[in-house]
């Protein structure tokens, strides 16, 4: 059985919708810390540097890592460190459905639960 994600759960649930969760995600999008931003913070490129990758980037389909890469100011290993603190950064679905009201924090929390707990029973039933 394929592993389900948590805002498939809450729709599969009838907690929430589908424009619920695509919403939710949108606004997750958007809140996401920049990786140029991340480098700064973490003193890997320097103002001039994330400048002259945005400059090089302008107009063009390639991601912020991929010029970064190209003009040789980070490798493959840093962009994916970046990308890791990227992640950590991210807020959560469950607290911006929170922020939209469209879930209260008690059944999140209980949701919650319920997902890990199918989680472990679905990755319990792989194993054997």
């Amino acid at each position: 059985m394929k592993a389900i994600r948590f805002g498939q759960y809450l729709i599969n649930c009838s907690i929430v919708n589908e424009e619920d969760i695509f919403d939710a995600l949108n606004l997750q999008m958007k809140r996401n810390t920049p990786i140029g931003l991340i480098a700064l913070e973490n003193e890997i490129l320097s103002v001039k540097q994330v400048f002259e990758i945005l400059n090089a980037q302008y107009g063009t389909h390639k991601m912020f890592g991929e010029i970064a890469v190209e003009l040789g100011y980070l490798n493959m290993q840093q962009v994916q460190e970046l990308f890791e603190i990227q992640k950590t950064k991210r807020p959560y679905l469950g607290a911006i459905l929170v922020e939209m009201g469209k879930i209260d924090e008690e059944t999140l929390e209980q949701m919650l639960e319920q997902f890990k707990n199918l989680d472990i029973h679905e990755s319990n039933s792989k194993e054997t």
